[in-house]
């Protein structure tokens, strides 16, 4: 029972060390968040532990912590694979030969005027996705958030123009707060213009299921955008796909409006 709690503090410190450690990597603040919940998860049932061999009330209690996080666990994976395989379909976006009548292209986080690296991935992804699409549509939604100079889809409006799409091509969408909203201003627009049929939406990997779960249409095609390679995007990567587990937990159960 010793060498138990000796691993449960060991590793309670474990990830305090990583919690403090993430806080201080831009973008990484939910894995630090999610470290210092595992560490006091850690605590308490070393806690327990201890007290399991003179408090009956703590052995039960201990057997009902560990079993909420296994259950916790399996369902996390659950998610987690219908996260994968949403950004795999995402990367095969051509793959059923569907013409799409438009593309949208969701919004993230501008700094300033600039894109951010999430939003930045997704217009790249853009440019790729229209290169042998030149007469389809592209609407660019989102609205101006806090510290951002100008809306989410000027921003992009100006990024893909710069890079030689034509204006008249890009139509602009800034009221929507949320993916749930993304679709439907965009929706009200492409009805506006007279656009029908299946459309691409272009979001992040990570994001492609939940997105085309909200776009509530078997129209719509996921078009993945992923982030650069190396060390410090694949941790930013893997943060995404954990933290978007629980934006799906949310829709699933709670459909509270996230802005992620």
């Amino acid at each position: 029972m010793k060498k138990t709690q000796k691993l449960l503090w060991y590793a309670a410190a474990v990830c305090a060390v990583l919690g403090m450690l993430c806080t201080r990597i831009p973008g990484l603040r939910f894995s630090a968040l999610l470290a210092w919940c595992a560490c006091a998860a850690l605590i308490v049932f070393a806690a327990l532990t201890l007290l399991a061999a003179k408090r009956p009330w703590a052995k039960w209690a201990r057997r009902v912590l560990l079993a909420l996080v296994c259950a916790g666990l399996v369902f996390f994976i659950g998610l987690e694979a219908a996260i994968v395989s949403g950004a795999k379909r995402g990367f095969e976006p051509d793959a059923d030969g569907a013409p799409v009548s438009c593309v949208i292209v969701l919004g993230a986080g501008v700094n300033g005027t600039e894109p951010s690296l999430m939003l930045w991935s997704r217009l790249e992804k853009t440019l790729d996705y229209i290169a042998d699409k030149p007469d389809v549509p592209i609407i660019v939604s989102g609205s101006q958030g806090q510290g951002e100079d100008i809306s989410e889809a000027e921003c992009m409006y100006r990024y893909l123009t710069a890079h030689g799409v034509d204006e008249a091509r890009v139509w602009k969408e800034e009221r929507a707060t949320s993916t749930r909203t993304n679709f439907q201003r965009s929706y009200e627009l492409m009805a506006a213009r007279g656009v029908t049929g299946d459309f691409a939406y272009v979001t992040n990997d990570y994001h492609v299921y939940r997105a085309g779960m909200l776009a509530d249409t078997g129209a719509a095609h996921g078009v993945a955008a992923r982030l650069p390679r190396g060390a410090y995007y694949d941790a930013l990567t893997l943060n995404y796909y954990v933290r978007e587990a629980f934006a799906l937990a949310n829709e699933l159960f709670l459909r509270v409006d996230l802005d992620v």
